[in-house]
């Protein structure tokens, strides 16, 4: 029996390998990308890379992506519409795209709460996800490549109020000059720079500590200096009418770069910690007033 060399197999194996077209999908996701998903056309969220290498069997350079969305129990709560895609007409070697591209936002129907809060705010709730693409023909009939990726959206502990703390009594004579905020960082730090707003809102007679938080236009509503926990208020109210004793109740609101609220568990609240009550109590009175009761007191 001839003996070939074996040169001549690898070389007939080579130019099999040359006749047939090949195309790769790599999805290079930051694993923790922007939850602002209209961000995601930005390198620092990640690339889509699609390799396509032509033989001498013709290939249709023509494709289309579909996309779907998962999240950390493997529901899927987004999915894109392959008839209404793109066509992408690819060139010989490597093309780069945005993992904007990859998530297709124009053409991704998101499921109902997923789709309320992204209108609403334009973001992803923190969670776990995974993002899957898959290559397919202009009809989308033939799956040409396929790849997913686990990425997640971090959940923040908002801050904790610390002064005055909860049903603190402050001393009118200090506080009609000043009152001082002081609450912890958000945890963990934020890739952006976060900022906070003192919210005051005084309780009125007859009001619940929330009724007149969810109800009452805030007093107080300002920005702390960023990067710091601290706020100095000067309130001018007149704190010294001793026929009533003033309550407030206050919070600490979280923004981040963009002037959002940063998110968290439950959404609803607005990037705004709980909330504690203080009062603001005339303990002794003006001087006059002292010499009133004074007075009455040696008559008695």
């Amino acid at each position: 029996m001839k003996k070939y060399p074996i040169f001549l197999f690898l070389g007939i194996l080579l130019s099999v390998q040359a006749v047939r077209a090949q195309i790769t999908l790599s999805l290079a996701l930051n694993p923790r990308p922007d939850p602002y998903l209209s961000e995601w056309m930005y390198p620092v969220n990640g690339q889509m890379i699609i390799s396509f290498f032509g033989g001498t069997v013709v290939k249709d350079p023509n494709v289309k992506l579909r996309t779907t969305l998962l999240d950390q129990s493997g529901s899927v709560i987004g999915i894109s519409n392959i008839n209404l895609a793109r066509i992408y007409t690819l060139r010989q070697g490597v093309n780069q795209f945005t993992m904007a591209d990859a998530l297709q936002l124009q053409n991704l129907r998101l499921s109902g709460n997923v789709q309320n809060l992204f209108l609403r705010t334009g973001r992803l709730a923190a969670g776990q996800y995974q993002l899957i693409v898959e290559l397919t023909n202009t009809t989308g009939d033939v799956v040409e490549a396929k790849q997913a990726k686990q990425f997640s959206v971090i959940s923040y502990q908002l801050p904790i109020l610390m002064q005055p703390a909860n049903e603190a009594q402050l001393d009118a004579h200090i506080s009609q000059n000043m009152i001082i905020f002081r609450w912890t960082s958000l945890v963990p730090n934020s890739s952006e720079q976060t900022f906070y707003r003192v919210q005051v809102f005084e309780i009125l007679p007859g009001q619940t500590p929330m009724q007149a938080f969810r109800g009452n236009r805030p007093l107080l509503d300002e920005p702390a200096s960023r990067g710091t926990t601290q706020y100095i208020w000067q309130p001018n109210l007149p704190m010294l009418d001793s026929t009533a004793n003033h309550r407030f109740i206050w919070t600490i609101q979280t923004m981040d770069a963009k002037g959002i609220p940063v998110p968290s568990n439950d959404m609803n609240i607005q990037g705004r910690s709980d909330p504690f009550v203080f009062s603001i109590v005339n303990q002794t009175g003006t001087i006059e007033e002292r010499s009133i009761r004074i007075e009455n007191s040696t008559k008695h």
